[in-house]
């Protein structure tokens, strides 16, 4: 398992030149770090997932949520384009940031070793079985709505369009060298006050 690290360097050699430039430590951690981030975003440039206008993947994303919805008394979902383009950005951050106008559930996994790939369609499956577990519900159930709100938004009733993204590749500036992935729901539930209405546990 590899780890992302700062390099202190303390040179920069001019390809140009034989002439080399001191640079002071504090400058040198700071070349550093911008080089490994920028080395990380140019990793993520490198498709190794499904692309979310993939027309496999799409189903395979509406084949297991929309059964598990049906499930709870939910209409099925849609798929929305722009809902995957933004899942797409917050997969890329490769980080928990739950911001934006739209519900939201993310995923995030690491394989051993790193470098192997992930079977994408068995992590969509993981994925919504993560959120819609029976620790999940049974947190939803005792009042707990935070422990509960993987498996609340799944299956509210009100959201009607859904898009996901795997992260581009896995993120090499993390520890793990994770991969993740996130589903985005419009109109976004969890709504206070409106959880009676919408989720309905079987």
């Amino acid at each position: 398992m590899l780890h992302s690290s700062i390099l202190a360097i303390t040179a920069l050699f001019l390809s140009a030149t034989t002439s080399v430039i001191a640079l002071p430590a504090a400058e040198a951690d700071l070349a550093a770090l911008e080089h490994d981030t920028a080395e990380a975003a140019a990793h993520l440039f490198k498709r190794a997932s499904p692309d979310p206008t993939d027309t496999t993947f799409i189903k395979n994303v509406l084949n297991t949520v929309n059964p598990i919805r049906s499930k709870f008394k939910a209409n099925p979902l849609a798929w929305d384009a722009t809902l995957a383009s933004f899942a797409l950005k917050k997969s890329n951050g490769c980080m928990l940031n739950h911001t934006g106008p739209y519900g939201e559930n993310a995923y995030w996994w690491w394989t051993i070793p790193a470098t192997s790939t992930p079977n994408f369609a068995t992590t969509v499956t993981n994925a919504f079985k993560s959120w819609t577990s029976q620790a999940e519900i049974s947190a939803y159930q005792q009042g707990d709505l935070l422990g509960g709100g993987h498996f609340t938004q799944t299956v509210w009733k009100a959201s009607t369009r859904i898009g996901c993204a795997f992260s581009t590749n896995r993120c090499v500036q993390n520890p793990n060298q994770d991969w993740w992935f996130y589903c985005e729901f419009s109109p976004r539930g969890n709504l206070v006050g409106a959880y009676p209405g919408n989720v309905t546990v079987v």
